[in-house]
């Protein structure tokens, strides 16, 4: 097996205890040629000495600006020299033979553009979180991952094609990203790597999903798993991807589906729990498409 560089990229926001973790998970990896690249986003103080203690010699590009998730892995992405560039999220923990089966797809499939392997739960082992076969539906925005909350039986143990990558470890063939761009940053955090994958499905690239390796991810250790950014960046940008995906069927659909049931309910469950900043979160979502508030 050749060995083409890999360029690791992953994205702190105010937790470098978590990044630090990945880091040390990555020293122990056994493929031959990787360089790391560690995007500190909106850094309220220089840490790259820290990050330095647990991964010498990483690369280190430091923002006090907040640049979103595509805007910090795409600072790094333009920078990284790999063949292939591996964004990995900072909540996950990675085992030494991460690297080989990845490339290695990506080698025997040169029509594959981006691969992504198994993941579980970080909090529960043997749960699933990603394992392929993930559907997306235009028609309400919302996407369905087999595999999710399954205990892993291997039932999900075949390598195949597959509609779309998981954004918590996608690799990446740089001729892809020389083909068709960098991640869009429009969204800010959340529903970018569908868009990426769309678009890469419709410049004829395929996706791959390869189960002998794994990872497991802490899941919205950043935002949190209830934050209010999050509620708001995720009804925002359900719509904005189908604005820019769906036919003219599925955007009206949609935009009824939305309007008459999609974002009164939400307002509705936060407002039942008296989760006021989440029911706010719903409201400027759906300003923000109407173009009556900033988001």
């Amino acid at each position: 097996m050749a060995f083409p560089l890999v360029s690791i990229v992953t994205v702190n926001y105010r937790a470098p205890e978590v990044t630090c973790e990945l880091l040390d998970s990555l020293r122990t990896l056994t493929y031959p040629q990787v360089e790391v690249w560690v995007v500190d986003n909106g850094a309220e103080e220089d840490v790259s000495a820290l990050f330095e203690q647990h991964y010498p010699g990483v690369n280190i590009l430091v923002s006090s600006d907040n640049l979103g998730f595509a805007g910090g892995n795409n600072w790094a992405m333009r920078q990284a020299a790999g063949a292939f560039v591996l964004l990995v999220n900072n909540d996950t923990i990675v085992p030494p033979g991460l690297l080989e089966p990845m490339v290695e797809t990506l080698m025997n499939h040169p029509e594959a553009g981006i691969v992504s392997p198994k993941l579980y739960y970080f909090d529960a082992p043997n749960t699933l979180q990603y394992a392929g076969t993930v559907t997306l539906d235009l028609y309400t925005g919302r996407g369905k991952y087999e595999a999710r909350y399954q205990q892993d039986h291997g039932q999900f143990d075949t390598p195949c094609e597959t509609d779309f990558a998981h954004g918590a470890c996608m690799m990446i063939r740089r001729e892809l990203m020389q083909a068709i761009g960098l991640l869009p940053e429009d969204y800010f955090m959340y529903y970018e790597e569908l868009d990426y994958c769309l678009r890469a499905r419709r410049a004829g690239w395929r996706i791959r999903y390869t189960p002998s390796t794994y990872l497991h991810h802490k899941e919205s250790m950043a935002m949190g798993k209830a934050s209010p950014l999050k509620t708001y960046y995720m009804f925002r940008n359900r719509w904005l991807l189908v604005k820019r995906y769906g036919n003219w069927q599925q955007r009206l659909v949609f935009m009824l589906y939305f309007l008459g049931f999609g974002w009164p309910l939400g307002i509705m469950r936060h407002v039942w729990k008296r989760e006021w900043q989440h029911a706010r979160a719903v409201w400027r979502a759906l300003t923000w498409h109407l173009g009556l508030g900033k988001g």
